[in-house]
C-alpha cells in the first residue's frame, strides 16, 4: 500500500514522469550462489552483467589511464532505434574506499568516464556528487539537443549527439579485490523518447524511495533477505527471512525432500517472518523451503535448501570465524564460497555485519550484508554478534530476535558455549553492570568442556591509530574499558576471546594479568577481514602480539573434547595462521 501511495504521488506531481518508454532495465545483486548442487533459484547470473561480458577487448580510446578489469557489451539495436532519442540511467553505489573507475563508450568513443571519484570531461574534470554519502543517480539524454548528462538530478555537461550502436562499459577495480562492475553499477535502464520535463528528477526520488525502503527489484516479488540460519540449539533451528510485500507464506521441510512437513507462517512484523523448528533430531542435515504467493498470485520460491542440527557435546565441531562483512558483498560471497568449501558447521560472525546499518540505513542489510552472505548462511548458521555498524540493535534485533534486551545471548554447540556480548555499552563490563553479571551468572552455570566469550571491540589491539597515535606517540593498544570484564573471563578459566573492530587479523599470546602466560592465560583472537576497509598496525610488535596480518581473510576452529586448532587463510585460501591449545586435563 505504501508503495502504491508512492506511484501515485509520483503520477499526480509529475504526469510527464512516464512519457518515455521504458526498453529494458536490469537490476544487479551479483552473487551466483554455492556451486554444483547447493545452487538455488535464489541467485541468478540474470542479476549480474557476467551475460554481456566480452573476453576479446574491442579496439577503443579510452581516457582512463588504468589496467582494465573487464569490459561489457550490449547491443542497442536489440532495444532502440538509436537514430531517435533515448535516455540510458544508472543507479550506483560506491561503498569502498580504493580508487575505482569506468567508462561508458558508444562504439569506440567514450561518452562517460569516471576515475577515482572524478567525472573526467571534455576540457575538464568535475568531483562526482554523491546522495547519502554513497549513491549517484546518472542518466545520458541523446537526441536532436545533443547529448546531455544529468547527476542526481542536475545538469553535469552538454554536447553534441552521440551516435553508435553498441555501448560498452569499462571498468577499473583492480584496487577492489573481488570487486565486478555491477557490485557498483546497480540499475541500468533504456528508455526511448525525449526526455519530458522534470523526468530526471522525478527518478532521481524514486531511487531515493527505493534505498530509504530497501527494495532490491522494484515492482518484482522477491526476498528482502534470504532464507538465514542463525544461533543454532541441540534440537531447534532458527530462521528469519523477509519479503517486499505481503503474502501467503508456508515453509516446508523434514529428512526427506520428497516427505516434505509443511507449515503455515504469519509475519512478526510487517513482512518479516522468523521461525524457531523445535523438536528436531540432533546431528542431523533437514532440507527446508520457503514458497510464498503475493495477493495477485505472483509466486516465490527459495528452491530446496539444506541445514544440520547441532550435535552432541561429545562430537568433533568445525566453525567457521569471520567478522566486519560490512561494504564488501564481493568479499563476503568469496569468503562465503571458501567456508562453504571447507562444509563448515556453524559461522561465528564478530560483528559490524552492516557499516551503519542502523534504523535509518536499513539498505545495508538488504541491499549489501543479505546479497552477499545469504548464499553461505541459508545452508550454514551463524551465531552473529552486534557491533557498533548496527549498534542501535533496531535491525540486529529485527533480524537476530533471540537476543535479550541488552543484546546478549548464549549458545551451545557440540563441546563448546559460545557467550555473546554487545559491547557497545562498555560501562555495562565494569563491575555490577548488567551484561558483567549476566555473563558472570551463566559462566557459574556453565559446564561446557569449551567456553568462548565473543564481543566486537577490542580489549587488546596493535592498530595503528584507533587507541592513541602510535606514529606521534604512545598508544593504549587496546580499550582499557573492558579491563574488568577480563579479569572475570580469568576467573572462569574461559578458553579464547575473539573479536573484531579492527580490519587486519592479530593473535595474542596466552594472557592474565595483561603479561604472557602459557598455564592459565587467555588467547585473544581478532578476525576483522570480511569486508571492512583495511587498516594497518602499529609501527612497532606489541610484546602480546604472536602473529598479525594486513588483508582480507578468515578463520576456522576444529575443535574436539581435548583439542582446539585454529586456522587463519586469506581471502583466496592461502593459510596464514595455524594455533593449537589441548586441555590440561
Amino acid at each position: 500500500m505504501k508503495n502504491l501511495f508512492y506511484l501515485v504521488l509520483v503520477l499526480l506531481i509529475c504526469p510527464n514522469a512516464t512519457a518515455q518508454e521504458s526498453k529494458w532495465e536490469s537490476w544487479f545483486w551479483p552473487n551466483k550462489g554455492l556451486p554444483r548442487n547447493a545452487n538455488s533459484p535464489l541467485f541468478q547470473d540474470s542479476l549480474s552483467l557476467r551475460p554481456f561480458r566480452l573476453f576479446q577487448e574491442p579496439e577503443i580510446f579510452p581516457i582512463v589511464n588504468q589496467p582494465a578489469s573487464a569490459i561489457y557489451k550490449i547491443d542497442l539495436d536489440n532495444m532502440l532505434d538509436t537514430e531517435e532519442p533515448w535516455i540510458i540511467e544508472f543507479w550506483l553505489i560506491n561503498h569502498v574506499n580504493q580508487p575505482i573507475g569506468f567508462e561508458v563508450f558508444l562504439e569506440q568513443r567514450p561518452v562517460l568516464s569516471n576515475w577515482n571519484k572524478k567525472w573526467l570531461l571534455p576540457g575538464r574534470e568535475e568531483p562526482q556528487g554523491f546522495w547519502g554519502k554513497y549513491f549517484t543517480h546518472l542518466v545520458l539524454s541523446n537526441g536532436e539537443n545533443g547529448l546531455r548528462i544529468y547527476e542526481n538530478g542536475d545538469l553535469l555537461f552538454q554536447g553534441e549527439k552521440a551516435r553508435g550502436h553498441v555501448l560498452l562499459l569499462r571498468s577499473y577495480l583492480q584496487e577492489e579485490p573481488f570487486m565486478k562492475l555491477d557490485h557498483w553499477v546497480k540499475h541500468l535502464s533504456f528508455f526511448s523518447g525525449a526526455m519530458a520535463e522534470n523526468w530526471v528528477k522525478e527518478r532521481f526520488r524514486q531511487h531515493q524511495h527505493w534505498k530509504k525502503e530497501g527494495i532490491r527489484i522494484p515492482g518484482k516479488f522477491h526476498f528482502l533477505a534470504e532464507p538465514y540460519l542463525y544461533a543454532p540449539g541441540p534440537n531447534q533451528m532458527q530462521i528469519t527471512f523477509e519479503l517486499d510485500r505481503k503474502a501467503e507464506v508456508k515453509l516446508l521441510f523434514g529428512e526427506d525432500i520428497r516427505s516434505f512437513e509443511a507449515l503455515e507462517l504469519s509475519p512478526q512484523y510487517e513482512n518479516r517472518y522468523h521461525v524457531r523448528l523445535n523438536d528436531l533430531k540432533s546431528n542431523s542435515p533437514y532440507f527446508y523451503e520457503i514458497e510464498a504467493t503475493d495477493e495477485k498470485g505472483n509466486s516465490l520460491k527459495s528452491g530446496p535448501l539444506t541445514f544440520r542440527t547441532a550435535p552432541e557435546k561429545n562430537s568433533p565441531i568445525l566453525i567457521g570465524l569471520v567478522s566486519d562483512t560490512e561494504s564488501r558483498p564481493q568479499i563476503n560471497e568469496q569468503i562465503g564460497m571458501q567456508l562453504w568449501d571447507e562444509r563448515v558447521d556453524l559461522v561465528l560472525h564478530l560483528g559490524d555485519i552492516t557499516d551503519g546499518g542502523k534504523e535509518a540505513e536499513k539498505w545495508q542489510w538488504t541491499q549489501e550484508f543479505f546479497p552477499g552472505s545469504s548464499a553461505l548462511y541459508s545452508r550454514i548458521p551463524n551465531i552473529p554478534v552486534a557491533g557498533n555498524g548496527e549498534g542501535d540493535l533496531f535491525w540486529y534485533k529485527a533480524y537476530h530476535p533471540q537476543t535479550n534486551a541488552l543484546g546478549c545471548y548464549s549458545t551451545d554447540y557440540g563441546p563448546a558455549t559460545f557467550f555473546v556480548l554487545n559491547s557497545n555499552q562498555p560501562g555495562e563490563f565494569q563491575k555490577g553492570g548488567a551484561q558483567y553479571e549476566w555473563l558472570k551468572n551463566e559462566l557459574s552455570q556453565s559446564k561446557s568442556p569449551w567456553k568462548f566469550v565473543m564481543m566486537h571491540h577490542a580489549p587488546y589491539s596493535m592498530d595503528e591509530d584507533d587507541y592513541g597515535d602510535t606514529w606521534q606517540g604512545k598508544g593504549s593498544y587496546g580499550d582499557r574499558r573492558f579491563q574488568p570484564l577480563l579479569r572475570l573471563l580469568e576467573d572462569f578459566d574461559v578458553d579464547m576471546m575473539f573479536f573484531g573492530h579492527l580490519h587486519t587479523y592479530m593473535r595474542s599470546f596466552p594472557l592474565n594479568q595483561d603479561q604472557i602466560d602459557f598455564d592459565r592465560g587467555i588467547t585473544y583472537v581478532q578476525v576483522g577481514g570480511m569486508g571492512g576497509n583495511l587498516e594497518d598496525f602499529a609501527p612497532n610488535r606489541v610484546p602480546f602480539s604472536a602473529k598479525t596480518f594486513r588483508g582480507f581473510h578468515y578463520g576456522t576452529i576444529s575443535i574436539t573434547l581435548g583439542r582446539l586448532e585454529l586456522r587463519v587463510y586469506t581471502g583466496d585460501g592461502k593459510l596464514i595462521d595455524i594455533f593449537e591449545v589441548r586441555k590440561k586435563n
